[in-house]
Formats: structure tokens, C-alpha cells, sequence
């Protein structure tokens, strides 16, 4: 089967994202000051509590359970991305803090932010297009697999076309 990224994504769903996307950019501005990693307590039940409610949006029963699997498995695929470029930027902060004056611990908390936003908005949108393109949810691997390229192709990164293929 294959999965469009020009998929229409309806507005309660994007409404859904949306207000996930906002509340951990804004998670994203504190994890940015005390260090990498320091906002995962927040964004892993977010992200959970976001595929449980797209699932239902879509008419797709998913217990929390699943989606924790689900969202760990996902979260495994794009973390050295994301946890490579958290760690940089905060090291970097810290290392310019003094020159600086502090203004770069600034610049990492917005950096911070703008990941939180930017993944969780394209993880959200990968989530509700599985959704909406199936009736039946495979195996978490499989799913974690078809979501990790949805993630990818809303980020830009170059996939088979405009489909995921699983």
C-alpha cells in the first residue's frame, strides 16, 4: 500500500496538531536553557496523548499502549537528528554564554522551541495521513516505519515521490 503526503488532512485534525505543535515549542524555550533531552518528560505524552486522539479523528481505535510503542519506536528513527541537534545547540549556548552575555542561551531556547514545533508538527501530520490512508493498523514496526518517512517527506527530505510505500 501507499501513503500520499499530498493526502488532505481535515481541520479538526489539523486543529489537533496545531495546539500539540504550540504547547511544545513553548516546552521547547525551558528544555532549551536547562539542556538536551531535559523537555522529553513533556513531549513523550503529548505525542502519545496526539496519536490516540488523530487515531479517533480518523475512526481508528488506538489504546495508549500502542501508541506509546508507537511513539518510542518513532521517536528512535529521527532521534539522532533530533538529539544531535539539540545537544550541539545547547553546547553551544553554554560555551558562548559568557561572551555572549547570555544572549546565546536565548538563541538555544528559541532553537529548542523551533525542533519541539517543527517535528511534532510534521510527526503529527505523518500520523494523521497513516490515518486516514488505512483501515487496519499493522504491526508497530511496520507502522513506525511508514510514519518515520511520512515524518521525512514533511520534512523535505527526499522519499520515493509524493508516496511512502509500505
Amino acid at each position: 500500500m501507499s501513503y500520499s503526503k499530498s493526502y488532505p488532512i481535515p481541520q479538526e485534525m489539523l486543529d489537533t496538531i496545531n495546539v500539540c505543535t504550540g504547547g511544545l515549542g513553548v516546552v521547547g524555550v525551558v528544555g532549551g536553557a536547562i539542556g538536551p533531552g531535559s523537555d522529553l518528560i513533556v513531549i513523550a505524552p503529548v505525542w502519545t496523548g496526539m496519536v490516540v486522539k488523530l487515531a479517533d479523528q480518523a475512526g481508528t481505535r488506538m489504546d495508549n499502549q500502542t501508541a506509546k510503542k508507537l511513539c518510542v519506536a518513532v521517536a528512535t528513527g529521527v532521534g539522532s537528528f533530533m538529539a544531535g541537534t539539540k545537544m550541539a545547540s545547547t553546547a553551544a549556548a553554554w560555551l558562548l554564554a559568557l561572551p555572549t552575555g547570555g544572549l546565546s542561551l536565548l538563541a538555544s531556547m528559541g532553537v529548542n522551541a523551533g525542533l519541539n514545533a517543527t517535528l511534532t508538527r510534521a510527526f503529527g501530520r505523518a500520523v494523521a495521513l497513516y490515518f486516514l490512508q488505512t483501515d487496519t493498523i499493522e504491526g508497530v514496526d511496520v507502522v513506525a516505519g511508514i510514519i518515520i518517512a511520512l515524518v521525512a517527506s514533511q520534512l523535505g527530505v527526499p522519499t520515493s515521490g509524493a508516496e511512502v510505500v509500505a
